[in-house]
Order: structure tokens, then sequence, then C-alpha cells
């Protein structure tokens, strides 16, 4: 009985070593280093609009479990882990991940959130501060601190913005989207020459399907009686930014 007490005890004490180490391999891979986190990156989120509920966040993983984009073999997009970075003040990480350009602002990660997050509106925020993190400053000598914080652009997050851009710059010009002119030009500075422009002979049986079925237009709307209405947005958003 002795003998058997003894080898219960030795097997059952093999075994949690084993678990032991099991978790210990497993783990080491996963081990963040804070020593060059940022403690405000989370407040400087929460300033900018869209991020005001960030803290309120409790990892319950709602948001990664009902977001489509996350079971997508190949992306990295995982709203819970985004989230837990900032909140770590992993700035550079998140900032210059492709994770934050691949939400496609489906919502259903806000319709599920129990605490209010809002994180469609928080990458939103992200995405700003990515942009303005990663413009270069020419006329003058960066501070220190701008040095530190500047954060080189990922390569999808260099297209979406150049496509919003001229997307925006389109709206202001004629006071709604005309397609061949934002498309061009996006494929021009997005793309870059000579091969924006080359880029776009891959689109060219697209192209010529919606010209058949008349979904492009040939000429811009030069008379928009939406223009000068935009353009009054536009002035009122750009002093509301002075102001800040």
């Amino acid at each position: 009985m002795e003998q058997y007490d003894n080898e219960r005890e030795f097997l059952f004490t093999l075994k949690r070593y084993h678990i032991v180490i099991i978790m210990m391999t497993t783990s080491m891979g996963n081990i963040i280093d804070l020593t060059t986190a940022d403690p405000d990156f989370k407040n400087e989120v929460v300033t900018e609009p869209g991020g005001q509920h960030l803290k309120n966040c409790f990892q319950c993983s709602s948001c990664t479990l009902t977001c489509p984009v996350a079971e997508v073999p190949g992306l990295e997009l995982n709203p819970r882990k985004i989230i837990r970075e900032v909140l770590l003040g992993l700035r550079k990480d998140v900032l210059e991940s492709e994770a934050i350009w691949q939400c496609v602002g489906c919502f259903e990660c806000t319709d599920r959130c129990p605490q209010n997050v809002r994180f469609t509106e928080v990458i939103e925020a992200l995405r700003r501060i990515a942009v303005r993190s990663s413009e270069k400053r020419l006329l003058f000598i960066p501070k220190e601190k701008d040095k530190n914080r500047r954060i080189k652009l990922s390569k999808q997050g260099k297209l979406k913005h150049s496509f919003d851009k001229r997307f925006t710059e389109s709206i202001w010009l004629w006071g709604r989207t005309w397609e061949p002119e934002y498309i061009g030009r996006y494929l021009m500075y997005g793309r870059g020459l000579p091969f924006g422009p080359l880029v776009g002979f891959r689109y060219v049986s697209m192209i010529l399907g919606m010209l058949k079925r008349f979904k492009i237009e040939f000429f811009p709307p030069w008379v928009s009686p939406a223009r000068k209405e935009v353009r009054k947005i536009f002035k009122i958003a750009k002093n509301k930014n002075k102001v800040k």
C-alpha cells in the first residue's frame, strides 16, 4: 500500500512538472518587452475623437469573436489584442502594424461590445495618429521628442491614406466624387510613377464593363449645387482643427 502511494505521488509530481514545463515553453514566445513602452499612448488615443471609451475595455474578446476579418487566414487583425497593446503603451507596434488598416468598418464589434468601447472608431483614431506620426517636418529640424515618436507607416497604411486623401480632394473639388479623376490621381500618387498607371491596366475589363453600362461619367460635374455647401463644411472643419 505504501509503495502504491509513493508511486502515485511520484506520477502526480512528474505530471505537474510536465505541465509547468509546457506552460513555460509556450509562454516564452509571448513575453512583451515594456522597457520601450509609452505610458501616455492610451491617453493620446483617448483624447482623439473616437477613442473616448478605450479604457472601458475589460478584455472579454467579444469584439474578436464577432469580427469577420479576424477569421480570414493571413490577416493580423485582432481587436482585443490591439486594445491591449494600446493600454500597455506599445505605440510603435500598434501604429506600424498592418492590422489597424485591415478593419472594414462593419461595426459588428461595436454592436457586441458590452462596454461600448466602439472599436471601429478607435481604429479610425489610431489611423489618424499613425498618419500624423509618419509625416516628416521639412521646414525645421524636429525636436528630439518628435524623432522618438515618429513611426514608419506600413505599405497598406500608405495606400489606404492615399486613397482617402484623393477621395476627399475629389469631393472638395467637385462637390461629389468623379471616379475617373480621383482613381487616376490615386494610381498616380498612391502607387507612384510609372507603376501606378500600369496597375490600372489590371482593371481594364472592369472599366470597360462599367462604361458599357454607363456606370462611369465621361465628363466632370462642372455645375454641382452641392459644391458650395461642401466647401463650407470643409472650411468649418478646418477652423475647428485650428482651434484645437
